[in-house]
């Protein structure tokens, strides 16, 4: 590690001790507050960039894996139970049966009867215990007396470590403290180490995942073939005799690349941005002449806008889509789990739609000084000639991804009623591409960006996940509830409001993944505590969690690719971004309710 990453990793650490050494809020129990600091600072590790992603990532998995943190609380508690029942009935008799359960009744009494009192209820206990309802009842009264002041689980947490004690104290008829202790503490160590690594490498069978790291690898093809090049040429050639056109034509190229390019930055910046780039020199309209406010500054800009928009439209067209999918599932107890086809179809018209409102606004905002380019589409036919007739390996590929698109949108269920996975038809996809010889299996081996996505969102996805499993996120959602409780928002209110401030963190964020990763669930969750429609508070979301990649120059991988290029500047980076940011929203969200209410979404 670098000696100048070394305070960031100690600021790390630092949110783990706080986390460890600070006692947990109401509603949350000891280990579920530990791994939110852990979370806490592995995103932080992220954003602070204090080792690459995958490397923090893969320690993530280890501490997980080692500590058994995400084991739950109950779970041990009724590991303990077990061990000490085991303990116990060692003696077989009835009567020593009969008392086991007679203390452990006693004690559970008491401590509710204690419970209770302590918030206020003493008359309502004294009516329940002086009644003559059997003890069993009045645990169950009291029980739920309980409950109405704090919470189910509260109260099955004072009923099993009531259970804990009084077994623990006939377990001392048996045998000292010190022996039952080795044999409970035994007992829990081997849970923490079944679940700790069962849990840490649950993230690697995420399907979802998988069909992220297949795409990076056919996208691979398309990069390779020059297919992705010929068909961004192909439309400069036809659009390209105003700037205007030539600004659609890369807004076309994206739309068209982005079902079948996860990597947002390989479609922008290793695909699209030379090409951008070499059409700005033939004008020459170049930043070390400071001449880029030609025809430079403003293509780089639509090919930067472009990218978010093209990513909110398909769930393969950026990586983190997929994890936002699974999100919406646990939110929803599966209840909602988005395909590829719905995705798509619900994205599709309010993509387009801000995809034609886009360049006209940055044409006003960074107006180019050259507003005609015949030269442009003769520039592209002659790149086109360059690269001559389609290649064995072009057609295909585009055979491939036509093939893709279609398997995508469910032709084989409309014309055979037969239903495929998305990731199955990615794994097909691949399998046609290896066979045909477009790739390698060493080409798919050298795939670095896949199998570090493979690491980083296993990760990430576990992690989430295990907010979940723990109550983290249900606890920062009912906080978050409260806060827009006491604001008075409703429940279409309350949509835009957690929406708006989900896109607008992101200026804290580098990070598409870790943003969506830290945030998104909480913000969902908040939103259908509240009542906000399922369905349709996912697909806004879903735009505010694209659209968000439009603000800074580090938003997102390729923004760095592009702004590094010196054609915009940052006052005209960061302005032009929360313009568009406002707009994309504007537009996606009022052409979306009327879409998403002709769907049936709402």
């Amino acid at each position: 590690m670098e000696k100048k990453k070394i305070p960031m990793l100690l600021l790390c650490l630092l949110i783990v001790a706080i986390f460890y050494f600070t006692p947990a809020p109401m509603g949350l129990e000891e280990n579920s507050w530990h791994f939110l600091g852990l979370f806490i600072a592995v995103i932080m590790a992220v954003i602070l960039q204090v080792m690459p992603l995958g490397a923090v990532c893969l320690i993530a998995i280890a501490i997980v894996a080692i500590t058994g943190i995400t084991t739950p609380q109950s779970s041990i508690r009724e590991t303990q139970i077990k061990t000490l029942q085991t303990i116990v009935m060692q003696d077989q008799s009835n009567s020593h049966k009969a008392a086991m359960d007679k203390a452990i009744q006693e004690v559970s009494l008491a401590a509710l009867v204690e419970a209770n009192t302590q918030k206020g209820l003493k008359a309502e206990v004294e009516a329940i215990t002086s009644s003559s309802l059997h003890k069993d009842l009045q645990i169950t009264e009291l029980s739920k007396l309980y409950t109405k002041k704090t919470s189910a689980t509260q109260n099955k947490k004072l009923l099993a470590e009531s259970k804990i004690k009084a077994l623990n104290e006939l377990a001392l008829k048996i045998m000292p403290q010190k022996q039952i202790d080795e044999k409970v503490n035994n007992a829990i160590s081997k849970l923490k180490s079944k679940t700790g690594i069962k849990d840490a490498l649950s993230g690697f069978s995420n399907s979802l995942i998988w069909l992220i790291v297949v795409s990076i690898i056919v996208a691979r093809g398309v990069i390779k073939t020059g297919l992705g090049e010929r068909l961004a040429y192909y439309f400069i050639s036809i659009f390209g005799k105003k700037t205007l056109g030539i600004a659609y034509s890369i807004v076309f190229s994206e739309t068209v690349l982005a079902p079948v390019t996860p990597s947002n930055t390989a479609r922008a910046g290793a695909i699209i941005n030379p090409i951008v780039q070499a059409i700005s020199r033939s004008f020459k309209s170049t930043p070390e002449d400071g001449t880029q406010g030609k025809i430079g500054t403003y293509l780089s800009l639509v090919n930067f806008q472009a990218n978010p928009i093209s990513s909110t439209m398909f769930i393969t067209a950026t990586a983190p889509n997929p994890l936002v999918v699974d999100l919406v599932a646990q939110a929803t107890n599966m209840d909602i789990h988005l395909s590829w086809a719905q995705w798509a179809l619900g994205m599709f018209l309010p993509g387009i739609a801000a995809m034609l409102v886009m360049p006209l606004v940055i044409y006003f905002l960074a107006p180019p000084e050259i507003k005609s380019t015949p030269n442009a589409s003769e520039f592209a036919k002659g790149k086109l000639k360059e690269l001559g007739s389609m290649k064995r390996s072009e057609k295909i590929m585009l055979g491939v991804f036509l093939l893709l698109l279609a398997l995508w949108a469910g032709a084989l269920g409309l014309l055979f009623g037969i239903s495929l996975d998305a990731t199955t038809v990615a794994l097909f996809g691949l399998s046609l591409v290896l066979l045909s010889g477009v790739l390698t299996f060493g080409e798919v081996l050298a795939e670095k960006a896949a199998w570090n996505t493979l690491i980083w969102f296993s990760a990430l996805v576990m992690m989430a996940t295990m907010l979940g499993k723990l109550g983290v996120t249900q606890f920062l959602a009912e906080q978050l509830g409260i806060l827009a409780s006491i604001m008075g928002l409703g429940e279409i209110s309350i949509m835009f409001f957690l929406a708006i401030a989900f896109l607008y963190a992101h200026y804290f964020f580098a990070s598409t993944t870790a943003h969506i990763s830290a945030m998104f669930f909480v913000f969902y969750s908040a939103g259908l505590a509240l009542g906000a429609p399922p369905l349709l508070y996912a697909f806004i979301m879903i735009t505010a969690g694209n659209v968000m990649m439009a603000l800074t120059h580090y938003a997102t991988g390729t923004a760095p690719v592009i702004f590094g290029t010196n054609y915009v500047s940052l006052k005209k980076w960061w302005g032009v971004g929360f313009v568009i940011s406002v707009v994309d929203m504007i537009v996606m969200i009022s052409v979306g309710l009327l879409w998403w209410k002709v769907l049936g979404f709402y």
